[in-house]
Parts: structure tokens; sequence; C-alpha cells
């Protein structure tokens, strides 16, 4: 008998850290959807904030809808040269509006990010 009771101690044991466990990992979910909530935000505050500081027209949405269109069918068409051309104006834009370097890596993730985005479209 008392090896059924040994068993059945662990067995409560294990179920109790399991539920230790999935409380976890659920609260770590949303934390994480929180997160990507406010990386969202971030994005579009930052987008907006650069659209008032680049001084566009605003007032006339036309302009930037269409400039924004134009850049979709770029990315669309795996044009890597103009979406090299895009990293490389934006990386200048931060060195000199934000006064600071973007680091090369991180140039070279946003290009491996867009080269991965054309592989993905081609497999499809």
């Amino acid at each position: 008998m008392a090896s059924i009771q040994k068993v059945s101690r662990l067995e409560r044991k294990y179920n109790s850290l399991q539920k230790k466990q999935n409380e976890v990992l659920k609260r770590i979910q949303e934390e994480k959807r929180q997160l990507k909530r406010q990386i969202e935000n971030e994005r579009y505050n930052y987008i907006l904030q650069t659209v008032k500081r680049l001084d566009l027209p605003v007032n006339n949405p036309a302009i930037i809808i269409g400039a924004l269109i134009t850049a979709k069918k770029i990315i669309e068409n795996n044009n890597i040269k103009e979406i090299n051309h895009y990293i490389d104006l934006y990386s200048k834009f931060v060195k000199e509006t934000e006064q600071i370097e973007l680091p090369p890596e991180e140039i070279e993730v946003e290009k491996d990010i867009m080269k991965e985005i054309a592989a993905e479209k081609e497999d499809a």
C-alpha cells in the first residue's frame, strides 16, 4: 500500500507542477500579446511622427497614400534594388534626424526580412 500512496502523491505533485506551468505559460502569452500591441502602437506613433517631421501634406492624403501604394507594389514585386534603396534612405533619415546610426546588422536584418518575404511569395 505504501507504494500506491507514493505513486498517488507523485502524481498529485506532477499535476500541481503541470498546473503551475500552464498558468505561467498563460501569463507569458498574455504578456507577449500586450507587448505585441505596444510594439504595433509604437510603430504607428513613430510613422505618424515621421510624417509630421517630414512636413508631408497630411491635409492632402492622396499624395501620401499614392506614394505608399507605389511602395507596396515595389515590395510585392520583390524589386530588391528599390527595396534596398528605401532601406538606405531610411537609414540615412534615422542618422540625420535622430542623430544615431543604425548598426549595419540592423540594416542587414531589414534586407534579410525582405528576401524572406520574396522567397515566401515565390513558394506560394
